[in-house]
């Protein structure tokens, strides 16, 4: 029977971490382990020493004296020693009891996979169920899963695969060159998919969370850098082989298209004094070398929805009327 690590990565918050944890101890498949990536501030609201009260030796909390950010914590995933398969687990997601033994029953029915998923439910900060995940295939190769995602036909998050140790070390780990790590899970699973293939299960075993935005800071810029990078790494997919050449230039013109709009959008929805100085302008200026790469179209302005955008954002009064019409919304 496999083993399993299920890893971690936390900061902050006590209540959610307990109620992940406790989750995870229920599975009713036996060989697995929890690994808590924490660091020196993680334990500030007693969340660790809820954890070590629980005095549960499947349970491994590896901290640091240092205070890391996401990419330094998650970047030590790698060099964990681990168990045959892992899952990384946001800290505020839950497993049903069975997720372990539904993954060892597809692993033992399709051994040659690289990797492996269950679909599942998106809840709220209360717990509650919002909706479920976009169905998938049973079986995906690693140029259906670009496609789909190119589409916006797959619900693509960091919670629910599971995989071998050694191929994620061997890969080097989840790319940290992605601020805050944005479309950096999407690499990684088009990675590992490579591999062999995807195996899904079109049974719900887990739930990714939700939480309603309560801050104003912007994080436009980070989520357009982010995207460069990852359009960077089309590039290199595309170079790679026919599979992705051909699924870019089916499907990547529009993907660019709806990426810029929400980028666009998303800046549109902050107020100024919050965008730390990002333009609509300068989204075009950051994208334009790196879609034209591609070789694809990038023609901004005739992109529905970007020039009532461009109108709205140049006139400050308009704007306050956008803004507040939001709010209201």
């Amino acid at each position: 029977m496999p083993g399993f690590s299920i890893i971690i990565p936390f900061k902050t918050g006590k209540a959610y971490l307990r109620e992940c944890i406790h989750s995870a101890l229920l599975q009713t498949h036996e060989d697995f382990e929890i690994i808590i990536l924490a660091d020196n501030t993680s334990n500030q609201d007693g969340a660790l020493d809820a954890i070590w009260a629980l005095k549960d030796a499947r349970i491994r909390i590896e901290t640091s004296i240092e205070n890391l950010n996401i990419l330094e914590n998650w970047g030590r995933i790698k060099d964990l020693p681990k168990k045959e398969f892992m899952t990384i687990l946001g800290y505020d997601d839950l497993l049903s009891k069975d997720f372990l033994k539904l993954i060892t029953t597809m692993i033992q029915e399709d051994p040659e996979a690289s990797l492996y998923h269950t679909h599942f439910n998106y809840i709220n900060a209360e717990g509650n169920n919002i909706k479920p995940c976009l169905p998938l295939p049973e079986r995906l190769s690693a140029d259906l899963y670009l496609t789909l995602s190119l589409e916006d036909k797959i619900s693509v998050m960091a919670t629910g695969y599971v995989f071998r140790s050694e191929d994620y070390n061997r890969l080097g780990g989840i790319p940290i060159n992605y601020p805050n790590l944005i479309y950096a899970d999407l690499q990684l699973w088009i990675e590992l998919s490579s591999i062999s293939y995807l195996k899904v299960s079109p049974q719900i075993a887990f739930s990714f969370r939700i939480h309603a935005s309560v801050t104003k800071t912007s994080k436009n810029r980070i989520i357009l850098d982010a995207f460069i990078v990852y359009l960077k790494y089309l590039k290199q997919l595309q170079n790679t082989s026919a599979s992705f050449e051909n699924a870019l230039k089916k499907w990547g013109q529009g993907f660019v298209n709806n990426s810029t709009r929400a980028l666009v959008h998303r800046l549109l929805k902050t107020e100024k004094k919050y965008r730390d100085q990002l333009s609509i302008q300068e989204i075009f200026h950051g994208l334009e070398p790196a879609i034209l790469d591609l070789g694809l179209d990038f023609l901004p302005k005739q992109i529905k929805g970007i020039q009532p955008a461009i109108w709205i954002d140049r006139y400050d009064l308009m704007h306050q009327l956008f803004i507040g019409f939001q709010k209201l919304k």
